[in-house]
């Protein structure tokens, strides 16, 4: 077998593999073997029929099968190739008695990184953002502090609502007089919260609902068992003491508040920068990857899709096959490059991530997966899928830190309330 490089154009090289006469040769003997092995033939015995019955018995298929024994030499022959999706033939024929396959090998796209200083950062005043900080607190903590007391008027914007709810879905319960209980205020526009307002203690609320990207109907049924007025107290020295005993005014909780905002503050803005450079990285790089291999993670995201169901309900939100590819192609084509960046940038860098950092950061996120430190270290030592994962979140955090400290960082004027600093109410 010869093989004889054609082209590269991107991330795709192509080669032709030559069969000699021999080869070819070797390869019908196989398949004649086969048939022997698998088939009977009338008029000969089982495993004696020769190579010119075999041929005139299979017709066409007989160099469709020479030509399937030779493809899996040349899957032999790549087999340890580094590769970025699995090669695909391009065409094989068989011209008398040699042959000829040729094939694509999608190597890793090649990346160009510009020059990380000319990336711009923005991140909000730390002061503005700790008065924002300070006074989502004092309102937090006001409301923690409300007087709750029974009403028996009508539900209203601002109250509290104590119910019980049941819903049905294709005549099926799903939820049978579930206990809540719902702060109604203007912001919350959910159907369970919305429809209470106006209704009184002892009512019964129905209606029917579907969710964004679903033909599913829900039936819900709602017992408004108790409402409550929720009073909230003035923010004076009286409620800083009745927060904190050993507070004398609200100077001093306002105080004691804002040194806690700085805190927050020097860990949501590495955060918060690591998170623009990663939205960032699609100007920070030119990456060379043919349609074809993009192509390749489109067909099995859609495949995925089908097959846990969600293909539909993305099919509604795209209104159309082709939007739905298009969306699916960007998505793929945006995870490509972060992912190349990150790997590219590691090597560069000679980034590495050692073990006592692994077992430090399965320790630091041990509260939030609701373990114990001990037993987050024994998974990162049992569990190779863990253990890859935070080997990527902490490869890629160097990574982003890097970008972050070779970036322009410019301060800017807090967005009020913004969701994103620290403090700032969730969406």
């Amino acid at each position: 077998m010869e093989k004889n490089f054609l082209n590269k154009e991107k991330n795709i090289e192509k080669f032709i593999f030559y069969f000699t006469p021999e080869e070819v040769e070797k390869a019908e003997g196989e398949v004649v073997k086969y048939v022997n092995q698998h088939y009977s033939i009338p008029g000969f015995r089982k495993g004696k029929v020769p190579v010119s019955i075999v041929r005139s018995f299979l017709d066409e298929s007989f160099d469709e099968m020479v030509l399937e024994n030779l493809s899996e030499t040349v899957e032999k022959e790549i087999k340890e190739e580094k590769l970025y999706i699995p090669a695909s033939i391009v065409s094989q024929k068989r011209e008398g008695d040699v042959a000829s396959i040729e094939v694509e090998l999608h190597r890793e796209p090649e990346l160009k990184i510009k020059d990380l200083g000319e990336l711009e950062l923005m991140i909000p005043k730390r002061d503005d953002v700790v008065v924002n900080y300070v006074n989502n607190r004092l309102e937090e903590l006001r409301d923690e502090h409300a007087i709750i007391e029974p009403k028996d008027g009508p539900v209203e914007i601002g109250d509290m609502a104590k119910i019980e709810y049941s819903i049905v879905k294709d005549g099926k319960k799903i939820s049978d007089k579930k206990a809540q209980e719902v702060q109604i205020t203007a912001e919350d526009d959910r159907p369970m919260v919305k429809n209470l307002i106006g209704h009184s203690r002892g009512d019964t609320i129905q209606f029917n609902r579907t969710f964004e990207g679903s033909d599913n109907e829900y039936f819900y049924s709602i017992e408004l068992r108790e409402v409550f007025k929720k009073s909230l107290p003035e923010i004076d020295d009286e409620f800083a003491r009745t927060v904190d005993p050993d507070l004398s005014n609200l100077d001093e909780l306002k105080k004691k508040i804002e040194e806690e905002g700085v805190k927050s503050f020097a860990g949501w803005k590495k955060d918060f920068l690591r998170q623009q450079a990663m939205d960032k990285i699609d100007d920070l790089v030119e990456i060379e990857i043919a349609e074809s291999t993009i192509g390749f993670f489109v067909h099995r995201a859609i495949e995925n899709s089908k097959k846990d169901k969600s293909y539909d309900g993305y099919l509604k939100q795209a209104e159309s096959v082709e939007k739905l590819v298009e969306e699916f192609r960007a998505g793929i084509l945006d995870e490509v490059k972060k992912n190349r960046f990150i790997e590219e940038m590691a090597r560069i860098e000679g980034l590495k991530v050692e073990e006592d950092e692994l077992v430090s950061y399965s320790e630091e996120m041990s509260s939030h997966w609701g373990i114990s430190a001990d037993r987050a270290r024994e998974m990162v030592k049992s569990r190779e899928d863990v253990r890859e994962d935070l080997i990527s979140t902490i490869l890629r955090n160097k990574v982003l830190d890097i970008v972050v400290e070779k970036a322009k960082v410019v301060e800017i004027e807090p967005r009020e309330e913004s969701p994103e600093q620290p403090g700032g109410k969730e969406e």
